[in-house]
């Protein structure tokens, strides 16, 4: 620790006590709640999901006392006391099958003694020459530690403390008729009815919301991403860092929340690259690693040396990624440049490739494992970067309990910038506080998201190490923009700590009070910049910014806990935290809503069903393939539902691509010849970037995007009339589903169906047509994914795929006569003036593979509700009927399960009904 002598005009903040590491830091913006005291780490997450739901007796509705059963929902109704945002993370019954566990105790930084002793105590100005009395502080122990489920949540109706009630209140309504059939003889038989009702009882009692959503996290090397998703995980060391110097070449890695299929605190899941994948890895890097040793280059790049040395980077990147992977590999090998040497190499390193031993355990490109400990996890993904299997793994996925993934949140921590897939998907783009206005990375990611098309684009950008500041600088800089009543009393509150007689651990406190004033102002110059920078009428596009410290959010050096309040709420991470939960509050929301409005009651209903067939004879009057004719009807609506869709993109995009086809080639051979023009080395430099780079005399361009102008702009208009078209499909498919089921209700009512049966088949109706819209949904979000990929230029578009062979063609070329060989090799390309036609073929290809799933899922979709109607039915004429008659006592019991279920169910629908109609928050 060094404590610096304070001038008598600026009292400035003395470091805190304890060594610092390379980490990041925060804003203070106005916290989402008052610093309160700091709970221990091992409170409990109160969450249905988190109790053993076979534990002990199940609780007996059998009883002839209905109203006793009502007592968990006599909580104030919402109609009365409106939306009530939950406290805490802590009143969420939802999604985690189990507890988030504590965090693993921080490794404890050294023991820190000051030796203080008497410098002049003659001097009248006691801040210029103090006698600093600072007792030991011990940092042996842990530091304080910091309950996330104390945290607040979003203000959305999903995070609404009545609606989570609701919620805990169905899923022990469900695990009451699981249990109680589990006991039942006739809930165990293959082929009871009841058996099935179980079954549904038993998925609904252990509901998770499907509505995840991936939150991409992208930068450059060492801009603090493992460190950013260790600290909203809320688990240090976790996620791991390339020791390579770069993350170009890295692996996928998802953090999700486990499930109840996954026992271990810890399940990792890791994915390898398939033999295309993999020879087209092998040639990237073998491209990158041999064009720095290309003959001439030296001279070709005299003048522009930053390109020279960028491909020098590539270059040593690309071997120290090759000789991972192959350690006996060397560079003289793969410099050969004999003739057909390049073949020759990559063919001998595929081949290699294929005999590499993968972990044992590895079964069809897969290997799992389990991890009890962060520490051992972190171990068991090393694996992959110490054996050189890093460049050839595709994905890894690791499963645990964390707070910011308990509303279905999944952070991906992607290599590089590299964003392939949706571009509708959140993403962060993480860097340095003190390099974000001049980043490239967040201006090439912000552009990309300007370009794509749709609504609502939203981009994150988190700025790190907000907690490295230096002080002196921030004030010269802030010392307008601060409030100076607030600097003198935290001016007044260090003098009296650090010369009043006050302890260590109280000026601390002051120090963290001072720092974080100017820390937020900082932050706060930043947050405008960015925001004017990157702002963007025309876009429809929203900028998010946050300023993380993970280094004050981790708190190792911390022995105060009110400036560890400040600093972890100053860190920005609780708040960024709070973001990613309003990501999927709508999904959750409406997922949720579902559950509780349709799931329960046809659940509650098919016991209904149950009991009404066991009070009247057989019927006879019902046509026994009148559930077969509706299936039958429905498909074939789904059927011409595809190739109605099929013929929208072919009517609204694909003719009008094809009728231009000549035009938009003549167009593309037109901007080219431009290209032509320029300096055969600023012309390669652009090869060599696929198209897409920056030079002080030509300024940014994008070959790409320019080859495409003529085509983007003559079908502005049609995709959106697609999207229109694709939703009336939709409505109209609805519309005659709800048709074919009120046709089937008036023949079952003039055979005399009990209404029992009617009022389920109404909610089978409702279950499906939600089915079907989410489906819909998928096939839209799908789309706009290939309008993106057809229209833009960035890594996974099309033109870029189809131009990179040439480009790549282009930059290898060398020695004299290299421009009229470039030119040539574009020339050829274009001249083919078939670039137009395959982006058809490849939105043709994509929608019909796309719609051919998709429609198998909805008849997968009509097969289940079909079959759950005809079971119900067959209640009515199945020789269990006779069974079940002849026990009169298994009917009475199962009448007592259903009335207490129907009672407890209408007061959870009477709280549930403010919550039908809200919004559920952002979702971009």
């Amino acid at each position: 620790m060094h404590i610096r002598k304070n001038s008598k005009a600026d009292c400035r903040s003395v470091a805190a006590a304890g060594s610092r590491d390379d980490t990041d830091s925060s804003e203070m913006t106005t916290p989402a709640r008052p610093a309160e005291p700091i709970v221990s780490q091992e409170t409990p997450v109160v969450n249905v999901n988190s109790v053993d739901l076979n534990e002990g007796q199940p609780e007996e509705i059998f009883t002839e006392h209905i109203p006793a059963q009502l007592t968990d929902l006599n909580f104030s109704r919402a109609t009365s006391r409106g939306l009530e945002t939950p406290s805490t993370a802590e009143d969420l019954y939802n999604a985690t099958p189990r507890a988030s566990p504590s965090p693993e105790p921080r490794r404890c930084a050294r023991q820190l003694n000051v030796e203080t002793t008497s410098l002049d105590s003659s001097d009248n100005h006691p801040e210029d020459n103090a006698v600093v009395r600072m007792r030991n502080l011990s940092l042996d122990s842990c530091p304080i530690p910091y309950d996330v489920g104390k945290e607040d949540l979003p203000s959305a109706p999903f995070f609404d403390k009545n609606f989570q009630r609701c919620l805990k209140s169905g899923k022990k309504i469900a695990n009451d008729i699981y249990s109680n059939l589990t006991s039942h003889p006739l809930g165990s038989q293959s082929d009871s009815e009841l058996r099935h009702i179980r079954a549904t009882a038993e998925r609904l009692r252990s509901f998770e919301s499907p509505g995840t959503r991936t939150v991409g996290i992208v930068g450059d090397s060492a801009a603090g991403k493992s460190s950013l998703i260790n600290s909203l995980l809320n688990i240090p060391g976790l996620a791991h860092k390339a020791d390579h110097g770069s993350a170009v070449t890295s692996f996928v890695t998802e953090y999700h929340q486990r499930s109840l299929r996954h026992t271990a605190p810890f399940t990792i899941e890791a994915e390898y690259c398939n033999q295309k994948e993999i020879n087209n890895q092998l040639s990237e890097l073998l491209i990158s690693f041999r064009e720095f040793y290309k003959p001439g280059l030296d001279e070709e790049l005299e003048n522009d040396q930053q390109l020279y040395h960028e491909i020098e980077r590539k270059s040593e990147v690309a071997i120290f990624t090759l000789k991972s992977i192959f350690p006996k590999v060397t560079k003289a090998y793969l410099r050969d440049d004999s003739p057909g040497a390049f073949e020759r190499i990559l063919d001998q390193l595929r081949d290699l490739a294929v005999k590499i031993p993968w972990p044992a355990g590895a079964t069809d490109g897969k290997w799992t494992a389990t991890a009890e400990s962060s520490m051992e996890c972190h171990g068991k993904v090393s694996y992959f970067m110490q054996k050189g299997l890093w460049p050839l793994t595709n994905i890894v996925r690791i499963y645990l309990s964390a707070q910011v993934l308990k509303t279905g949140v999944v952070l991906a921590d992607l290599p590089g910038i590299l964003v392939k897939g949706s571009f509708k998907k959140p993403f962060f783009v993480v860097a340095r506080i003190d390099r974000v206005i001049s980043d490239q990375t967040v201006a090439k990611f912000v552009g990309d998201q300007m370009k794509a098309s749709g609504k609502r684009k939203n981009v994150t950008i988190v700025c790190t190490r907000a907690d490295d500041i230096d002080l002196p600088s921030a004030v010269s800089k802030y010392e307008k923009v601060v409030s100076p009543k607030e600097v003198e009393e935290a001016k007044r509150a260090q003098y009296a700590a650090w010369y009043g007689g006050g302890s260590a651990v109280e000026a601390q406190l002051a120090d963290t009070m001072y720092k974080y004033i100017y820390v937020n102002a900082r932050n706060s110059d930043i947050k405008r910049t960015l925001k004017k920078r990157y702002a963007n009428p025309d876009a429809d596009m929203t900028v998010h910014v946050f300023c993380v410290g993970n280094r004050d959010y981790e708190g190792v050096e911390y022995r105060n806990q009110e400036a560890r309040n400040k600093a972890v709420h100053g860190s920005c991470i609780p708040e960024l935290r709070q973001f990613c939960h309003s990501l999927v509050a709508r999904a959750q929301h409406k997922a949720s809503i579902h559950f509780l409005d349709v799931e329960l009651p046809s659940l509650i209903q098919s016991l209904e069903v149950w009991l009404s067939a066991s009070q009247q004879e057989p019927l006879t009057t019902i046509d026994s393939q009148i559930v077969s004719k509706l299936k039958s009807g429905l498909e074939r609506k789904v059927e011409d539902f595809a190739e109605a869709l099929e013929a929208a993109v072919v009517m609204r995009v694909l003719d009008n691509m094809r009728l231009r086809d000549s035009d938009l080639n003549d167009h593309a051979l037109e901007v080219s010849e431009e290209w032509t023009m320029w300096a055969y080395n600023s012309y390669q430099a652009f090869c060599r970037h696929n198209g897409e780079h920056y030079t002080q005399t030509i300024g940014s361009r994008s070959w790409n995007a320019e080859l495409l102008g003529e085509m983007n702009e003559s079908m502005t208009a049609h995709w959106p009339a697609l999207q229109k078209m694709l939703a009336a499909l939709c409505s109209r498919l609805q519309k005659s589903v709800k048709t074919d089921f009120k046709a089937i209700r008036e023949k079952l009512e003039a055979g005399k169906i009990p209404h029992s049966f009617l009022a389920a088949l109404r909610l089978r109706e409702r279950e499906l047509t939600h089915l079907l819209w989410e489906t819909y949904t998928e096939i839209l979000g799908e789309v706009q994914i290939i309008e993106f990929n057809a229209r833009g230029s960035h890594i996974s578009s099309f033109i870029l795929d189809l131009m990179i062979p040439t480009y790549r063609a282009c930059a290898a070329e060398s020695g004299r006569g290299t421009k009229v060989r470039m030119h040539k090799i574009m020339k050829i390309r274009l001249d083919k003036r078939n670039i137009f036609g395959l982006i058809h073929n490849r939105i043709h290809d994509e929608t019909r593979e796309l719609f051919e799933e998709k429609v198998d899922v909805m008849f997968n979709q009509i097969v289940d509700v079909s079959e759950s109607i005809e079971r119900q039915l067959e209640a009515f004429t199945s020789p269990e009927l006779e069974a079940r008659k002849k026990d009169p006592q298994v009917v009475e019991k199962v009448r007592r399960l259903t009335d207490a279920a129907k009672a407890r169910n209408l007061g959870l629908q009477r709280d549930l009904e403010p919550f039908k109609q809200s919004e559920g928050g952002n979702q971009d």
